[in-house]
């Protein structure tokens, strides 16, 4: 019998990992002209991001499941400004656009390299404000992949189950 194993859903999640670090650091480098590093990689123990500005993609196909790029408000706007050249003094809706723009190819270069479980991503959302909250799929420990660059410091946190 040639059936392939069920993943748990922590190796579900773990499987998206290096794709997830590989998509951040090209598009960062790509469309902002810095070079993510990676400082830290854990599973997180609530649903409240790092940060207070949040770009929330969802993620289903063999796999469902929710991606969040997480940053705060300077490194918001600093990916404004480094994608545009505008400056913005506060989040605003410009801010707001480049973030979901980036989160947008983070996710599409992630899945690209995910081919295998047919995955469809959704448009980003955006949720701004200290200790806003991100659901994750049912019994589901999301990664938190953290890092930091010449604009300032994010994280990626993302949680999957199979379906």
């Amino acid at each position: 019998m040639t059936s392939s194993p069920t993943l748990s859903k922590s190796e579900l999640t773990a499987e998206f990992v290096n794709p997830i670090i590989s998509s951040t650091i090209s598009v960062f480098e790509m469309m902002l002209g810095c070079t993510p590093k990676r400082t830290g990689l854990s599973l997180k123990q609530d649903v409240i991001p790092q940060h207070e500005l949040s770009a929330v993609i969802g993620i289903s196909g063999k796999a469902a499941g929710t991606l969040v790029l997480s940053l705060s408000e300077s490194v918001g706007k600093g990916v404004l400004d480094r994608m545009l050249g505008i400056t913005a003094e506060e989040i605003n809706d410009e801010v707001c656009d480049a973030v979901c723009e980036l989160a947008n190819m983070i996710a599409g270069s992630a899945k690209a390299q995910l081919e295998h479980l047919e995955a469809s991503i959704s448009i980003p959302n955006i949720i701004t404000g200290k200790g806003h909250t991100v659901h994750y799929p049912s019994n589901v420990s999301p990664i938190c992949i953290s890092f930091e660059s010449e604009i300032g410091a994010f994280s990626i946190e993302a949680g999957f189950s199979d379906r």
